[in-house]
């Protein structure tokens, strides 16, 4: 599911300007869509990731009841049992006392946000947040996070959180963070919070500080499996360079030959299986993916670190790819139409530009197979001045016709560079899909 093949992307960082034209660009969107959406994610570029998914998550009953009655025994753990059931490896670690009680809290206009507990090594930190609010008819929600070090200047991270609004009184849910290869979680932090009330950014930001106690991982070190197997999938090449294990994740290591014919998107369903034919597979929660150097890219899934099987077995159902030439999507400025498309399944539904914003919103019909799975189409707008573009939101929803996903994607440029002509973006993933799959013994 990793929609990410942005390289070098810089962070991402909204002017304080572009209130204005995000909602005339939506008010726009707005008229020119139909209100159909059942199911709906907002995607924000990253440095460390491609694309980082802002989404609700959807929780499968997986925990195990003598985790589950563990955990609850804990003082002021019940709460987070239920975000627990979806991954085996963040059970494993809160089994073995990874969870930090935090309690830190920060209110304004009727809303308290509280950061409860902290889950954390040193590659990825679950934050369980409480959001309460004495509104009895406003939807509310968390907008945005930010988290600061000592300083004031954002830590460098990853990022996953819920973008779902709420009436009911109390909101609990989590944000998933994964941390840079060269970095490390500050002393002391500051969550800079900004809620959305009825769908409208609040202008004051909730300022919340706390610290994580590293004492309580630091001890867990990593274990390294080196695997270094070339896999060949209809006449393309990759390389299962090693397996990195951590309390709170696994780390499945791969690099794609550059002189592939095909970019490959992302695998379907890739997990790790044990010799009991136990999975740990990435659940839909956090970060999927980070890119790993030039045609590297690291994937995440469930932390083996406290299974330790005797065999493992890496798999997948399917590779999604597309040939190198029809990565580019090229629309005319002027006509509103795709002068450069892969194949027909994309169609360009409307094209608005207001001032500096530029909003595309896409019809995708895709197989029977993709009809639940949500993609990003790309973040990386350019056009044929070479003027910059900030993404600032893409939003993807369903419709009557379950073949038929709609696709809004907001762009704000940065440059003045004159009005261009033409607009153009690659591919960050697409529904077509190499002939097999593989399975490779990885220990």
């Amino acid at each position: 599911m990793s929609e990410n093949d942005k390289t070098n992307a810089s962070p991402f960082m909204v002017p304080a300007e572009i209130d204005q034209y995000i909602r005339r660009g939506m008010e726009q969107a707005k008229e020119l869509r139909q209100n159909r959406s059942r199911n709906r994610w907002i995607r924000v570029g990253s440095s460390l990731v491609a694309c980082l998914f802002i989404f609700v998550f959807i929780f499968s009953v997986r925990l195990s009841p003598a985790v589950a009655a563990y955990v609850s025994s804990i003082p002021g753990m019940e709460k987070i049992v239920e975000f627990l059931r979806d991954d085996k490896g963040l059970q494993k670690a809160a089994e073995h006392n990874l969870v930090q009680n935090i309690g830190a809290s920060g209110s304004a206009e009727d809303v308290t946000f509280t950061i409860d507990q902290v889950l954390a090594d040193e590659k990825r930190m679950v934050l369980f947040y409480t959001l309460k609010h004495s509104f009895t008819d406003k939807n509310v929600g968390l907008h945005k996070i930010e988290l600061l070090d000592q300083t004031g200047k954002e830590w460098k991270r990853g990022m996953a959180w819920s973008s779902m609004e709420s009436e009911e009184p109390v909101i609990q849910n989590r944000i998933d963070i994964v941390i840079e290869e060269t970095a490390e979680i500050p002393d002391a932090m500051t969550a800079k919070v900004t809620l959305k009330i009825d769908n409208l950014e609040q202008k004051t930001p909730l300022l919340i500080d706390f610290a994580v106690d590293k004492n309580k991982f630091k001890t867990f070190e990593k274990k390294v499996y080196p695997v270094m197997k070339e896999v060949t999938v209809d006449g393309q090449r990759f390389t299962i360079e090693q397996i990195a294990v951590f309390p709170t994740q696994t780390e499945v290591s791969i690099r794609f030959d550059p002189a592939n014919q095909k970019h490959v998107f992302d695998f379907d369903k890739l997990r790790l299986e044990d010799e009991k034919g136990e999975t740990f597979a990435f659940w839909g929660n956090g970060v999927p993916v980070r890119n790993n150097g030039e045609n590297g890219r690291v994937y995440h899934l469930e932390s083996i670190y406290f299974v330790e099987p005797e065999k493992l077995i890496l798999k997948a159902d399917g590779i999604r790819a597309i040939d190198k030439d029809k990565l580019q999507i090229v629309i005319d400025a002027k006509t509103g139409l795709l002068t450069k498309v892969p194949n027909d399944r994309l169609k360009l539904t409307a094209l608005r530009q207001v001032d500096e914003v530029v909003g595309m919103d896409f019809s995708l019909k895709v197989p029977p197979q993709d009809k639940h799975s949500y993609i990003s189409l790309g973040y990386e707008l350019t056009d044929d001045l070479g003027n910059e573009y900030d993404s600032v939101q893409t939003i993807s929803s369903s419709t009557d016709d379950e073949s038929i996903q709609d696709y809004s994607m907001l762009f704000k440029r940065k440059t003045n560079k004159g009005t261009p002509t033409s607009y153009s973006f690659p591919l960050s993933s697409y529904p077509e899909r190499l002939q097999g799959t593989f399975s490779i013994e990885v220990k």
